[in-house]
């Protein structure tokens, strides 16, 4: 069940540079956090085929399922390099994101909060704010790519003031109003 409606007005929209967006809280409890580790290995080969480097990180991941008021069940991916904790029992609310400029009837979850321990964590946005800045297209993607080689390099200065330009109208103000849901519910508790 959404308590969106119980979102103030000023909480519940955020227009991006003409685009908006509608905010939804869900509220729920956490059934299990469950953390593991995923070791990926790679090589590379010498000119004559043979292996000549093995490399291999670790990367830990995180999931929380969430039971919501209606009943149903998510798992929410989280950051695995944060400290935000969470126990079955653990009163939640899930903060999504949906608009008309996102894929049709999607709601992305952005943060997460804890009313327990009284902290929130941000989630995945990355994949939203590219989707709003029109940086997710393959198109957008090759067209950079084209406009470095044919600058020999010097179009990768371009490319970081663009992203730092992406960054200040796009993540910047999204997390900010993201902070804002978060502080707002853990007040309505």
């Amino acid at each position: 069940m959404s308590i969106q409606e119980k979102l103030p007005e000023h909480l519940s929209t955020l227009c991006l540079k003409g685009k908006t967006l509608q905010f939804i809280v869900y509220q729920g409890t956490a059934l299990e956090d469950k953390a593991w580790s995923e070791t990926h290995v790679s090589s590379t080969r010498n000119g004559y085929g043979q292996v000549s480097s093995i490399r291999s990180h670790s990367v830990l991941k995180r999931e929380c399922w969430i039971r919501l008021e209606n009943g149903k069940e998510k798992v929410i991916a989280l950051p695995g390099n944060s400290a935000f904790a969470v126990r079955a029992g653990h009163t939640l609310t899930l903060i999504g994101v949906h608009s008309q400029h996102l894929k049709k009837d999607t709601v992305y979850y952005i943060a997460l909060v804890n009313h327990t321990t009284e902290k929130w964590v941000s989630l995945n946005q990355l994949s939203v704010l590219r989707t709003l800045s029109g940086a997710h297209s393959a198109v957008a993607q090759g067209l950079a790519n084209l406009f470095v080689v044919a600058t020999l390099g010097i179009g990768a200065i371009v490319l970081m003031l663009i992203n730092r330009s992406l960054h200040n109208n796009y993540a910047v103000p999204f997390d900010l109003h993201a902070a804002k849901i978060a502080r707002w519910s853990l007040q309505q508790a």
